[in-house]
């Protein structure tokens, strides 16, 4: 698991966000008619046999390239966690500084929520949903996220991160997973500004103190 991670954190900054050159288009067809179904009847409740409807295309054709049920939710998963992974990276590279990096890696963490259909449904319809899916799988987008903040922090130091890194970029994706299931009042996921200042305030300092070389 460690390894497959490693590597999807690794390619996520650079993968296409719609699939060219990597899954074929029929594939991403069938990925997209399942994001949408996903988005009208809850991910749980996703089936094959609606998804070949809502895609148009034939049932031989999905199966053979999502024998099961369970390889089409991966993949699925897959593509919008790399999705994710992505808009978090363009969201460091729009930092002015460094130090902006955690703040605007949390906005675009938050934004990319805010207006994604299967990440907003769960918000409003099933909260408990989306904190279930990443149990039954085993953690591993929980895993791939604290990852890929952890490489953040790291940054371009020798070796790998220090155990206090993993423990802040695990604390932050658990954060983001809850702001998405249940998301706070204060501050507001839909007003950026307040987004960033409890970054600023809360966040960043918390990476600030286990990236600082010791003293």
């Amino acid at each position: 698991m460690d390894a497959a991670i490693a590597e999807l954190v690794t390619r996520a900054a650079s993968a296409p966000a719609d699939g060219e050159g990597g899954e074929d288009r029929t594939s991403e067809r069938i990925l997209d008619a399942a994001l949408q179904e996903a988005a009208a009847v809850g991910l749980q409740r996703l089936t094959v046999e609606d998804v070949v409807r809502r895609a148009g295309v034939g049932r031989m054709t999905a199966y053979r390239r999502f024998p099961r049920r369970d390889d089409l939710v991966q993949a699925l998963v897959l593509r919008e966690t790399r999705r994710f992974l992505g808009a978090v990276a363009a969201g460091i590279d729009r930092a002015a500084e460094p130090r902006e990096g955690v703040a605007e890696a949390f906005v675009a963490a938050v934004a990319f929520a805010r207006t994604h259909p299967l990440l907003r449904r769960a918000a409003q319809t099933e909260p408990g949903g989306l904190i279930d899916t990443v149990a039954a799988d085993d953690a591993a987008l929980l895993e791939m996220g604290a990852a890929f903040i952890a490489r953040h922090i790291h940054g371009d130091a020798a070796g790998a991160p220090s155990r206090e890194a993993r423990w802040v970029a695990d604390a932050f994706a658990r954060l983001f997973l809850t702001y998405v299931a249940i998301p706070p009042r204060d501050p507001s996921p839909r007003d950026d500004a307040e987004l960033r200042r409890f970054a600023h305030e809360l966040l960043t300092p918390m990476v600030e103190r286990v990236a600082l070389p010791p003293s």
